[in-house]
């Protein structure tokens, strides 16, 4: 991995290891609805993002494309879609040659709509189960998996040592920083990995907060 020269398990600050990036991810994510203050408010309300959006810091989505395409990212699993925005929006940028997501679609449950272009193989159950684990076996490898499901730190860790275990080039977590203290899990985990980390953490422009509410984790052995 291109600029890697930290010791296994220290986080490598992400603009140190973006190649030349030609693409104007800014300018091509700007149509999208990203967390704002209005699902802030309404995580604060229900105590779920009741909204059909990118579950997204802004900022951090954009280093996320940047560094995806540097790293010529052609399949792409994502565990926990939500409302199917996120992968949907990576499928149109990078138009991969494999896409996949893993969820339970509870989403639905509380009347929100989840969209998913056709050719994306979808898993629809939970990703800790043996049905999973001999669906994720029958995949091909991917470049990339991005693990967004069950942010407690045993679901976390879970998701990790299972896919872990199975062919892929990076494994991705959303929510590094711990913020919320649903999220608090994924920062103990992320903190106790070795191997090679990159964090990209910016702060929460769109809820008017220097620093970062998510942080997304890039992991590889």
């Amino acid at each position: 991995m291109a600029g890697c020269a930290s010791q296994p398990g220290s986080p490598t600050p992400e603009a140190g290891i973006l190649a030349s990036v030609g693409r104007d991810f800014r300018q091509l994510t700007a149509h999208v609805k990203c967390w704002d203050r209005s699902t802030q408010a309404l995580f604060e309300q229900h105590g779920i993002p009741r909204e059909d959006c990118l579950l997204q810091n802004r900022e951090e989505l954009i280093v996320w494309c940047e560094w995806m395409e540097a790293h010529h990212i052609r399949s792409y699993l994502e565990i926990g879609i939500w409302t199917g925005q996120t992968i949907s929006l990576l499928d149109e940028l990078f138009t991969f040659k494999r896409v996949a997501a893993a969820d339970t679609l509870a989403a639905s449950v509380f009347g929100l709509p989840v969209r998913l272009y056709p050719h994306v193989n979808l898993y629809r159950g939970d990703s800790h189960d043996p049905a999973y684990v001999a669906w994720r076996q029958s995949q091909p490898a991917f470049d990339l998996v991005m693990i967004d499901g069950d942010h407690s730190y045993e679901g976390v860790r879970r998701d990790f040592e299972i896919n872990r275990a199975l062919p892929h080039r990076f494994l991705a977590f959303h929510d590094i920083t711990g913020h919320h203290e649903n999220t608090a899990g994924v920062k103990q985990l992320w903190d106790e990995l070795g191997g090679h980390k990159i964090e990209i953490v910016r702060p929460h422009v769109e809820l008017g907060l220097d620093h970062s509410t998510m942080g997304i984790g890039i992991w590889r052995a």
